[in-house]
């Protein structure tokens, strides 16, 4: 197909979807791993707290570990929604009227290649959609966080009130 401007385009289109979905699959991995760090640094914190008498009352501090992890789980949750972003105008485009125009015209019309990250989209929709508020009270990613969070303060109440 790739004997034609528009076969060309459609192959490079093609290797951009693939690279949006393996881009999308390592965020998901990282922010695995950020979860995966966040639990081992606050578990070993507020255990290290907890078992040193001196320590006890700081338990409460544990929870800056995961507010830390939280901005940087957000992070690439933003990065990652510039991919989703990408892969749902392609999507747009290919179900829309501007492919049937480019077979006629014989290239991609209203349509820019090679722009996995969404790097050339800079509307209030797409703003909104990868907002830092918006990625951030996700329940998937605030519940976690706010959870740990909450159990830091929890311990370290029962801690200053003499409980371990």
């Amino acid at each position: 197909m790739t004997d034609t401007v528009l076969g060309f385009q459609l192959d490079m289109l093609k290797a951009e979807l693939d690279t949006i979905n393996a881009s999308i699959r390592q965020m998901d991995d990282i922010t695995k791993g950020v979860k995966e760090w966040t639990v081992g640094l606050w578990t070993a914190a507020v255990g290290g707290a907890l078992i040193t008498p001196r320590l006890s009352a700081l338990v409460g501090i544990t929870v800056v570990i995961p507010l830390l992890f939280w901005f940087v789980d957000t992070w690439h949750r933003r990065i990652q929604r510039k991919f989703i972003w990408r892969n749902d105008e392609i999507s747009r485009f290919l179900n829309g009227p501007d492919l049937v125009k480019s077979f006629v015209t014989g290239q991609l019309v209203n349509f820019t290649l090679l722009d996995p990250a969404s790097r050339s989209a800079r509307d209030q929709q797409y703003l909104e959609f990868i907002s830092w508020r918006k990625v951030m009270w996700f329940k998937s990613i605030s519940i976690f966080y706010v959870g740990l969070m909450s159990l830091s303060v929890i311990i370290g109440l029962f801690g200053l009130l003499g409980f371990f």
